[in-house]
């Protein structure tokens, strides 16, 4: 960390201090502090989908992960079964992909208008080798996330 970068977080909080709870609402940074958050938004880029727009399609390269601010997107692929599932505000898509093949594994349609955030698989990476607090909330996040998915399939 650097001392601008601490400035300038440190004039973020001051002026708004809830200016990272939109991230904070997606489960994998929940743990993340003020600070690790305000890196991580340096990363992230805002994304909007019209209705009916493919978001990415199954077989192509992950080169993102998206985190869903608003809307519904229909997922169908190798893990939704024979029925698409649908995600909403606070889901977010791309993480087994991320871990498991590299390439995507379903197909993502904005069922209407969505608004996203996204971060590069190669920035979220970085970041997790970079800030080691921050890598182990993050990667601890996303096991109990794999974890309860895990969960829910078997019952």
């Amino acid at each position: 960390m650097s001392v601008k970068d601490y400035l300038n977080w440190l004039g973020k909080i001051l002026k708004k201090p809830d200016s990272y709870e939109a991230i904070k609402r997606f489960s994998i940074f929940s743990d993340l502090n003020s600070f690790q958050l305000y890196e991580l938004n340096n990363y992230m880029h805002t994304r909007r989908y019209k209705a009916g727009e493919i978001i990415f399609e199954q077989g192509y390269p992950l080169d993102a992960i998206f985190f869903i601010l608003s809307g519904e997107v229909r997922v169908s692929g190798k893990l939704s079964g024979p029925d698409p599932i649908t995600l909403r505000k606070n889901d977010f898509i791309g993480i087994i992909d991320m871990f498991h093949e590299g390439t995507r594994s379903s197909t993502a349609l904005a069922v209407d208008e969505v608004d996203a955030l996204a971060i590069s698989k190669s920035d979220l990476t970085i970041l997790i080798e970079r800030d080691k607090n921050m890598g182990m909330k993050i990667l601890s996040a996303i096991c109990r996330y794999l974890s309860s998915l895990n969960f829910e399939k078997a019952i």
